[in-house]
């Protein structure tokens, strides 16, 4: 979701899990803790609403990079039937035809570069926030793999021998 405080961050989810964590009392001569099941469950139910708003957050930027091709295509076209039109005009003269024509691909080569300019702003733009969501989210899918590896590891059964049969 946004950063700008409308929603919860998924990076704040992260961190409040850790905090989960760390704040878990610990069991007495080992290094293992006991962590409030349900708040950490809530938080990892929280985890799987927010990522679905990120890949959203994705699918706009794209929406968005789609909208500045289209947009720089039709400027280009603009431009292209713009030189066109002006080099139809100036046509009358052999002399001016050659000048017309050769400002017409001047033109056209610009319109061109300009476009492929604008496509590769746009697609280094989309490509940056995808990389930027796929880090974030390889990120919080390998903290919940922690967390669960540690609850598994902790699980309540040992905890309950643990328990009755503290270590010497």
């Amino acid at each position: 979701m946004s950063r700008g405080g409308d929603g919860i961050d998924i990076l704040m989810l992260v961190d409040r899990l850790e905090a989960v964590i760390n704040g878990a009392n610990r069991m007495p001569m080992t290094s293992k803790v006991w962590i409030d099941e349900r708040e950490a469950l809530d938080v990892l139910d929280l985890m799987r609403t927010t990522v679905p708003e990120e890949i959203k957050q994705a699918r706009r930027v794209n929406q968005e990079r789609e909208k500045i091709l289209a947009q720089a295509q039709t400027e280009a076209n603009r431009v292209v039937s713009q030189a066109q039109e002006r080099a139809d005009r100036i046509v009358s003269d052999d002399n001016i035809a050659q000048q017309a024509e050769e400002r017409a691909r001047q033109i056209l080569e610009r319109a061109r570069h300009e476009s492929e300019e604008v496509r590769h702003g746009a697609d280094e733009y989309a490509l940056d926030m995808l990389d930027r969501l796929d880090a974030e989210l390889q990120r919080i899918q390998s903290s919940v793999r922690n967390a669960i590896g540690a609850m598994h590891a902790q699980g309540p059964a040992n905890l309950y021998e643990e328990q009755e049969h503290p270590e010497q």
